[in-house]
């Protein structure tokens, strides 16, 4: 194994896990306790440096996908994984920092939304991380091909 793969799968890997923490965080801490006084939520800063890191693994995932020459599994599988990885990279970019940036006191009454703000956090959170998921699979699937 050379050392792109092996970085890249490392970065997938470490985000993935991250991606689990978080989707768990949200399931059990809001069903569970809902009593808890004050949940941490990340900063600006921490969606800032998630949002750049996952763009470096994205780029990363893009230039191993460059380095097949003919089609095949690997190349098509290395393919989708970069599809998965460019969606999870648009909804952080287009749906957490703009919820992550608005005022605590924004009026959402005018907005009609199925479900509470925080319920749509969550959902998207969770949405990401199941492409995520098949982008981490995907690619795990392509150097193993």
């Amino acid at each position: 194994m050379d050392w792109l793969k092996f970085f890249v799968l490392v970065l997938s890997g470490v985000f993935a896990v991250y991606q689990y923490a978080m989707v768990r965080h949200d399931l059990v801490s809001h069903h569970s306790t809902p009593d808890l006084p004050s949940q941490h939520e990340p900063s600006n800063l921490d969606t800032i440096v998630y949002v750049l890191l996952l763009g470096g693994d994205l780029l990363a995932t893009v230039i191993y996908a460059l380095r097949f020459g003919t089609g095949g599994v690997a190349n098509a599988t290395a393919w989708g994984a970069v599809f998965c990885l460019g969606v999870c990279l648009v909804i952080a970019i287009w749906w957490v920092i703009p919820f992550r940036d608005l005022p605590p006191e924004q009026d959402w009454s005018g907005i009609p939304f199925p479900v509470s703000v925080e319920q749509t956090l969550r959902i998207v959170r969770i949405t990401s991380a199941v492409f995520f998921l098949l982008g981490f699979l995907l690619l795990c699937a392509s150097v193993s091909a």
